[in-house]
Order: C-alpha cells, then sequence, then structure tokens
C-alpha cells in the first residue's frame, strides 16, 4: 500500500549547488584515487622514471622540481599514497551517499576530507595543513552541511 502522505512535491530535490558540487567531488576524489593507487602500486618504478627524467638535458627546467617530487615520494613512502588512495575512494563513496540524499554521506565525506588534511603531517611531509587546501575543505564542507536540511537519515 502506498503512503499518500509521500507525494512528489514533499520528496526532497538535490538543488542546482548540491549537484554542482557533487559533480566537482566525483572527478577530484575520481582522479585522486586513480592517481594515488597508481602512485602507490607504481612507486619504485614512478621514482626510477623520475630520477632519469632530472638527467634528461630537454627537462634541465623541471630538474630541481623533480628532485624535490622524488624526495618527497621517498620520505612518504608507497603506503602513503595507498593511505590517500583509500581516502580517496571513502570520500566517493560518501559523495555517492550524498548523491542520494543519505545524510550518512555527508558525516563520512566531511570526515575523510578532515583526516585528509592531516595525513601529510602525519607522514613528516608538512607541519601544517595548506592553507589552499584547507580552504577548499571548508568551502566543500560548508556548501554540503547547508544542504542537509534535504537529506535523509534512512538508507537510500
Amino acid at each position: 500500500m502506498e503512503n499518500p502522505f509521500i507525494t512528489e512535491e514533499n520528496t526532497p530535490k538535490r538543488s542546482t549547488l548540491l549537484t554542482v558540487f557533487l559533480v566537482l567531488t566525483f572527478i577530484g576524489s575520481g582522479f585522486a584515487f586513480i592517481g594515488n593507487i597508481y602512485t602507490s602500486l607504481g612507486f619504485e618504478t614512478l621514482l626510477e622514471s623520475m630520477e632519469e627524467a632530472m638527467d634528461d638535458d630537454a627537462l634541465t627546467a623541471f630538474s630541481t622540481m623533480l628532485e624535490q617530487s622524488v624526495k618527497t615520494m621517498t620520505k612518504a613512502g608507497s603506503s602513503y599514497f595507498g593511505l590517500l588512495a583509500l581516502l580517496a575512494l571513502i570520500s566517493l563513496t560518501g559523495a555517492i551517499l550524498m548523491w542520494k540524499l543519505n545524510k550518512y554521506g555527508f558525516h563520512l565525506y566531511a570526515s575523510v576530507q578532515i583526516i585528509l588534511l592531516f595525513i601529510p603531517m602525519l607522514f613528516g611531509l608538512v607541519k601544517l595543513p595548506g592553507l589552499f587546501e584547507t580552504g577548499m575543505t571548508a568551502l566543500f564542507i560548508w556548501v554540503y552541511a547547508r544542504e542537509l536540511r534535504i537529506f535523509n537519515s534512512q538508507e537510500n
């Protein structure tokens, strides 16, 4: 038997702003997952390729940047990129749940994004989270939090 109180008029709808931010999250988290899983699985090969590129005369202008990247990657290790890939996948899962207007997705996404700010600190790569990263994280969480009123707390 259908519930006569649930109509199309009172069924929550995703706003355009929420849709745009979720699409951006799908793109960002998707690329983060692919890039970090690739880096984690092919870590040694990637490092070797970057070190070879530093010796290439055509890439002399980029050698300082490549050298810094190799140092950072070596310090972080492949497990760092594996962890980033896992967190990107969890973030993507949260976005999928938010797409379905499930409130749990917001909490999952927000938690992972905050954790991602501090992972580089835990691996000794930075002393404080970056201003840009913090600002972008805050912006996305704020936009999603504004839309929580249309989310439902039950599983979809």
